[in-house]
């Protein structure tokens, strides 16, 4: 069975390759990692201008 994940940002099932998004590290040195479906990579992508 494929892993089936939703966008972070809409909630949206993932149907096609989109994008990870990567946030700064904590103290402990853990990363929160979102995934995000083509249509919110490209909302932020254009937001990063």
């Amino acid at each position: 069975m494929a892993i089936k994940p939703d966008c972070d940002k809409c909630g949206n099932e993932l149907k096609d390759f989109g994008g990870i998004l990567f946030g700064p590290p904590d103290k402990e040195g853990t990363v929160k990692k979102s995934h995000l479906c083509v249509d919110c990579y490209n909302q932020i992508k254009k937001e990063l201008r």
